[in-house]
């Protein structure tokens, strides 16, 4: 109806224009149309778009799955067995790219709980999928987990050099399913600014990471975000539908009169925040005695070590805190500097997710913390930074850790169910051990996911198993270290997500 909708609208009001030229947003100036689909074609117009193909979370990304009918786009999502995936969801991205401006587009979600549906913007590899390769800024301008029809939420990401986010903030409203919503975002060199309805409702400083050309996405998959535990599969198929998509340009951007050096990160006292030290001797620990010396200031505590040598590989100093919540952290490093110094000791951090391994340059930062990066850390003293002596003398001084209380970590919130499952690592992490029980013979799924959703292993692919208790003991294999995701589906359907660390 909206073709034949409009067409009266005209015909009543010959001069009316639906989506102007240029229009002046009052926060960051006039901007020019410069694409724009509504959708009133019979195919998706595939020289605007390219399609999602990924496999993510708990589907396949499928091109069938995308159609245009009577002016809305469908992204629709089936229960639909592809390879691993037991679902299958649909997604398009903007094959022009764009920068500052003003994004809007309109639509409304799918019904049922286990889809996550987003309207964002971030530079596309060419791959189908979500990689991050030569990315700059991601703004996510609607991010919905159908779980909760009454909600999204919004986030900014930095993806050159080293990954942070201004963490995501939720808003509420009307049920996203029943009707159509618009969803809009500035973006200027300073600011990200999101709008829902045409009405404010956050604002974000852009102004201390690059930025780059990048492409629309309009996409829903199947997915655990936001605590689901299962898809709704009574209401399927479904879709998300969208109305229309635009892009004004920025005419006149003003930029800011210095350039903010992107790699620099400064810890905020207003957060919580451990600091290691040197001699902490309990959460500080070393392969041998290293020297102990004041001789250079800048150092935290009452000293700093160093190395016993000069450019000899094998040593090393290792920072183990205790988290006390699960979360994501900020981690600093701070040393003092020399041109003795090695200017790339070799550091490791081990984290929720696996192991980050960078280097630091000693010559130069005196006295500075040093921003190693943002990860999701477990509580307890699983969690570690080591640095190994480098080209010259390597100091080992403090590390901080600070939690970031914004930033979902997106792990918290599933519905664990011991009753069915028990997992854990076995010796050293080579293996997994598993008891299943059952109260009826039943068909069985167990997965392992890394946190991001990525398949790892398939370990049951439906299995008959009888009724009562089973267990199993397999290999960890190339699993590697860190936080995984235990998925069990009984007949279809999932009942269990667990964590598992591998050490």
């Amino acid at each position: 109806m909206k073709n034949i909708l409009s067409l009266i609208l005209f015909s009543l009001f010959p001069f009316a224009v639906f989506s102007q030229t240029i229009i002046t947003r009052p926060g960051i100036g006039d901007c020019k149309l410069v694409f724009e689909d509504n959708f009133d074609s019979t195919a998706l117009s595939t020289t605007k778009w390219n399609y999602r193909t990924d496999s993510k979370h708990w589907s396949t990304q499928l091109p069938a799955n995308v159609t245009v009918d009577s002016g809305y786009l469908y992204l629709n999502v089936k229960k639909q067995k592809v390879g691993t995936m037991n679902y299958t969801g649909a997604g398009v991205i903007s094959k022009r790219v764009f920068k500052y401006g003003y994004y809007e587009s309109r639509f409304k979600i799918p019904r049922g709980k286990g889809w996550h549906t987003s309207f964002w913007m971030m530079h596309h590899t060419g791959s189908g999928g979500t990689g991050t390769t030569g990315a700059y800024q991601e703004i996510d301008v609607c991010e919905n987990d159908s779980k909760n029809q009454y909600g999204y939420s919004t986030n900014l990401h930095n993806w050159n050099g080293t990954h942070t986010y201004s963490g995501a903030k939720g808003v509420t409203t009307p049920n996203l399913s029943a009707e159509f919503h618009t969803w809009g975002c500035e973006f200027t060199p300073t600011v990200v600014n999101y709008f829902f309805e045409g009405k404010l409702i956050r604002t974000v400083d852009a102004s201390k990471q690059k930025h780059g050309d990048a492409s629309i996405w309009l996409t829903t998959i199947a997915s655990y975000l936001g605590g689901t535990d299962f898809v709704d599969t009574t209401l399927l198929p479904s879709a998300a539908i969208y109305d229309y998509v635009r892009f004004y340009e920025l005419l006149n951007p003003v930029y800011p009169d210095t350039i903010v050096d992107s790699t620099r990160v400064y810890p905020n006292n207003a957060n919580s925040q451990i600091i290691v030290d040197n001699t902490d001797s309990l959460a500080c620990t070393f392969d041998s005695k290293w020297l102990e010396s004041v001789y250079v200031p800048g150092y935290y505590g009452k000293n700093y070590a160093y190395s016993p040598k000069s450019g000899v590989a094998g040593y090393w100093a290792k920072w183990t805190p205790e988290i006390p919540a699960e979360g994501n952290y900020r981690i600093f490093m701070k040393w003092t500097e020399g041109t003795n110094r090695a200017s790339a000791a070799p550091v490791e951090i081990f984290h929720a997710e696996g192991t980050q391994n960078i280097t630091v340059d000693q010559t130069k930062n005196n006295g500075e913390w040093m921003y190693l990066g943002q990860f999701l850390m477990l509580k307890g003293k699983t969690n570690y930074v080591k640095i190994s002596s480098g080209n010259g003398y390597t100091v080992a001084d403090a590390v901080l850790f600070e939690r970031q209380p914004d930033a979902s970590t997106g792990l918290s919130n599933y519905a664990w169910g011991d009753k069915l499952l028990r997992i854990s690592s076995g010796e050293n992490g080579k293996t997994i051990n598993t008891t299943i029980s059952l109260d009826a013979q039943s068909t069985v799924s167990l997965r392992l996911y890394n946190p991001v959703g990525l398949l790892i292993r398939e370990l049951l692919s439906n299995h008959f198993l009888s009724e009562g208790g089973h267990i199993f003991s397999f290999p960890s294999g190339d699993i590697g270290k860190g936080l995984r995701l235990a998925v069990l589906t009984v007949n279809g359907k999932q009942v269990v997500c667990k964590k598992i660390f591998i050490k």
